[in-house]
């Protein structure tokens, strides 16, 4: 009975710890526990929840497993494992491992959830949104529910019938702030201003300090002084106060604090924010940068793959864009979708998750499993007069031997941009800790822009006359000449609609959503001039070799 009372001391006190804020010692705590009382599943789990907190996604599967194993049958040891799978980037094996629980039985509505959530992340929408409407017809007032069934919907172009979706969670449930704020950011995505602005407004009334909706809220253009102010005091009282237990949460805070200094043409305070911002997510990140180091020499040093023959038929032709984030990918991918017979898809992950597949697997494995049918399977829906669709995945430019191989009668546009202001782009805006991780720090951005220019001259080298440059500078410049000359690239008919990219009805969900919206202007070249000195190890750090035009100035 002593032993019971000390365990169940032991769990108490760690859950105490975790809930104030203290996931390190919590996870000491737990897993010395852990070792002590070796068959109790609620010591790993707690140790998982630690890891969570501190951003450790794959220590948190682990401790999640580890948990799982001791008591299979635990529905909430059961969601727990699936879902750190999921937020730690392997949807795949999230699937793999539902598929083993659904064997045994029907999955629970949560469970079903979670898998909802990994079809997602691996694009197969048309599955992802059957697995959600199981969850709702079984619990038709779950609300999380009924937005993952909105962001479904926008993966799918469906955007009005995504805002339909939270129309009616917003109408039904006013209290229910992740609805408003998920409005909100879908009506951002369509570039309805004052109505984002209503639905941000909500959300933090609902919930004061909420770091996420701060951010999103700071960036919308149409602020009146009031909002203005409510922001700086609520940034203000977020970083006077106790740091959040999660970092990003503190991130989010110092990037809405730096989108305000830059409201008030205060660039010293703006770059001291992003400073703040950017060591907070890098931590854990330094693996990654010399993971994407050997990939890249890896690829450059393999042989061109085996093409793949004749192009699909089934398809329209597709037009990849490529080119640093920030780049102006964006832009050339609106200006083609203006025309009546492009179709933009914005940036699908199909490319990346099949090279990601095949380069675990023996040579063999590609002739079974060619990337033209994968891609093929998980492209949307087009529409019927599509004679060419366009994806901008800008990280496309490592892959571009395979795309090319895979669709012989592929445009593959790269678009060029002076470095030093795509640097001050990337490093304004918050991709999250697990998206672009090179953003968070200057000389990893420096090394990713030196891979992207040793990826293109290798491409250009193999693949002569496949891939056309387009120079960002002389787009915003001569906006007429270049889409003159995307048209005829693509061998298409001009049409002056394309001369107004900003007209466009399709939603953005990047980072580009607000400059995509205006009219094309030169503003933005040029800019990384304000914050010059805050750049110097990015612009100390390109190869010279590699940006002769650069290092010479």
């Amino acid at each position: 009975m002593q032993k019971a009372d000390q365990l169940k001391a032991e769990v108490a006190s760690i859950s105490e710890l975790l809930r104030n804020g203290r996931p390190e010692r919590a996870f000491k705590r737990a897993t010395k526990a852990a070792k002590k009382w070796p068959n109790v599943a609620a010591l790993p789990r707690l140790a998982g929840l630690c890891a969570v907190q501190q951003r450790k996604s794959k220590l948190a599967q682990t401790y999640f497993e580890r948990a799982w194993r001791l008591d299979p049958g635990n529905s909430e040891l059961i969601q727990n494992y699936g879902l750190s799978l999921v937020q730690g980037g392997d949807a795949e094996a999230a699937l793999q491992f539902l598929a083993k629980i659904g064997a045994r039985g029907p999955l629970t509505p949560p469970q079903q959830f979670i898998r909802a959530m990994a079809l997602l992340h691996m694009r197969e929408l048309e599955n992802a949104l059957a697995a959600v409407d199981l969850v709702l017809k079984g619990d038709p007032a779950n609300l999380n529910a009924k937005c993952l069934r909105a962001d479904i919907l926008d993966e799918m172009h469906q955007w009005d019938r995504a805002i339909d979706v939270l129309s009616e969670v917003v109408r039904q449930h006013p209290k229910f702030q992740h609805g408003q704020l998920r409005m909100a950011k879908a009506q951002l995505g369509m570039g309805h201003l004052d109505e984002a602005l209503k639905y941000a407004r909500a959300a933090l009334a609902l919930t004061p300090g909420h770091s996420e909706t701060i951010e999103m809220m700071a960036t919308l253009p149409n602020l009146t002084q009031d909002d203005v102010s409510t922001l700086r005091t609520q940034i203000s009282q977020s970083l006077d106060g106790e740091p959040a237990a999660n970092p990003e949460e503190t991130a989010k805070i110092h990037f809405a604090a730096a989108t305000l200094a830059r409201l008030d043409q205060d660039t010293t305070q703006e770059m001291t924010q992003l400073s703040a911002a950017h060591t907070l997510l890098r931590d854990g990140f330094k693996s990654w940068e010399d993971r994407s180091a050997q990939e890249c020499a890896k690829r450059l040093a393999a042989p061109l793959p085996v093409a793949s023959g004749e192009a699909h038929t089934n398809i329209s032709r597709p037009v990849f864009v490529v080119g640093l984030p920030r780049s102006g990918t964006t832009l050339v991918e609106r200006i083609l979708a203006r025309h009546s017979d492009v179709h933009g898809f914005g940036e699908l992950a199909s490319v990346q998750q099949w090279v990601r597949q095949a380069e675990t697997q023996p040579p063999a494995w590609r002739a079974a499993h060619s990337l033209a049918d994968f891609y093929v399977e998980k492209l949307p829906n087009l529409p019927e007069r599509a004679a060419a669709f366009v994806d901008k995945a800008p990280g496309n430019y490592a892959f571009l031997g395979e795309i090319a191989r895979a669709f012989p009668n592929a445009i593959i546009l790269n678009v060029l941009r002076d470095p030093r202001d795509i640097a001050l782009s990337m490093w304004r805006a918050n991709f999250g800790a697990g998206g672009l991780y090179y953003t968070h720090d200057l000389k990893w951005m420096a090394a990713e822009a030196n891979r992207y220019r040793r990826y293109m001259l290798h491409w250009h080298n193999v693949l002569p006359g496949r891939i056309h440059d387009i120079r960002y500078e002389m787009l915003v410049h001569n906006v007429e000449d270049t889409a003159k000359q995307l048209a005829r690239i693509c061998d298409l008919p001009f049409q002056d609609s394309m001369l107004s990219p900003d007209k466009s009805p399709n939603a953005i969900k990047t980072a580009s959503n607000l400059q995509a919206r205006k009219p094309v202007n030169t503003s933005s070249i040029g800019a990384w001039q304000v914050a010059a000195d805050q750049l110097a190890p990015f612009v100390k750090n390109l190869d010279a070799d590699l940006w002769p035009d650069i290092k010479g100035q």
